[in-house]
């Protein structure tokens, strides 16, 4: 009875025990095989075979939790653990998580079992204005925690989308614990979004003159006579071009006698000279004003009664018979000789 006893004491002793271990930590780019984005941009690690063998002898919780401790560095964070492939002695980590904890590759690492609350709610701060660029950061964050098990304060974890890598710092989470870290396997997580590092809210500019205080305001052309070039000063705007004319000078005679030419020509060489081509300039209006500078031209409407000159009748006669005409003429050649009339016996 007492070998029993003590036999129980034992194995209640081993499985109360913490799992806790030393590892040469490497990034997930060292790892053999082809690069694994759910790895290197994902919250878990992996760890050696014989790993699995002790944390099966004790009493850990499911899903696996691990605080991760570079005591060189004194930093902490805590990870979940994807597979047990890795090399005896070693483990992978991403590479945000590398960063975080300082540790350079062929680092000394402990590794402890832990168990953390679940999580109810985190606030995030995106490192950069691209973040803003995400359509749907909702859906693309639920689809990126589905590689994480754990959120620790403080972390800065990397995400891939649309072949962009984005940074996003943890500032909060709830409920806060000692290890200030949640578990975000199997709850609801409420997530909140802080301005993204290095973002300026847009200022309204203060050009346009009078016009900005009533943005969007449209200026009628027949608010009075020439109140729209007075507006836009067009008389300043509009700029004069070269002279149009094929050729406006005059012509010599190889003998050196003058060219006399008619009164006629010589009226058209000076309307030419005189014609003047105005250069369009560019219209350029104070912010918020709007120029109806053209003639609109709106469609016929065909319900629209028609003018009178389309309600005119085009042809007004009435069409002739070839054979009633011959025939009217032989009755009047004949009656005018005297003769009865004739009777044509078709």
């Amino acid at each position: 009875m007492d070998f029993l006893a003590f036999q129980e004491a034992a194995f209640a002793r081993t499985a109360n025990q913490r799992y806790d271990e030393y590892f040469r930590c490497y990034s997930s780019a060292m790892l053999h095989g082809p690069q694994r984005d759910n790895v290197n941009y994902g919250g878990k690690v992996i760890m050696p075979p014989s790993a699995l063998d002790k944390l099966s002898r004790k009493n850990i919780s499911y899903p696996m939790q691990f605080e991760l401790r570079n005591n060189r560095r004194s930093t902490v964070t805590h990870a979940g653990v994807l597979e047990f492939i890795a090399e005896e002695g070693r483990i992978y980590l991403p590479h945000w998580m590398m960063k975080t904890l300082a540790c350079e590759e062929g680092d000394l690492l402990q590794v402890l079992s832990t168990d953390l609350p679940q999580g109810t709610f985190v606030q995030l701060e995106p490192q950069s204005p691209a973040f803003l660029d995400i359509s749907d950061p909702k859906a693309v964050l639920e689809n990126t925690f589905r590689n994480f098990s754990t959120l620790t304060k403080g972390d800065i974890f990397q995400f891939s989308y649309n072949d962009n890598v984005y940074d996003v710092a943890v500032l909060q989470v709830k409920p806060e614990s000692e290890s200030m870290a949640i578990g975000v396997i199997e709850t609801d997580l409420s997530v909140d979004f802080a301005a993204p590092k290095g973002y300026v809210e847009p200022t309204r500019s203060r050009h346009g003159g009078e016009n900005m205080g009533n943005p969007g305001r449209v200026v009628s052309a027949g608010a009075g006579a020439g109140a729209m070039a007075r507006k836009i000063d067009f008389d300043n705007l509009q700029t004069a071009g070269q002279a149009v004319g094929k050729f406006a000078g005059a012509g010599h005679k190889m003998s050196g006698k003058a060219i006399a030419l008619d009164a006629a020509k010589q009226e058209g060489s000076a309307e030419r000279a005189s014609v003047v081509k105005r250069v369009p300039a560019p219209l350029r209006l104070p912010k918020g004003t709007l120029f109806f500078g053209y003639e609109v031209r709106l469609p016929k409407d065909p319900d629209a009664p028609a003018n009178d000159q389309d309600s005119r009748v085009k042809f007004p006669g009435r069409g002739q018979s070839i054979k009633e005409s011959n025939r009217k003429a032989k009755q009047e050649s004949r009656g005018g000789s005297g003769r009865g009339e004739p009777i044509e016996i078709d």
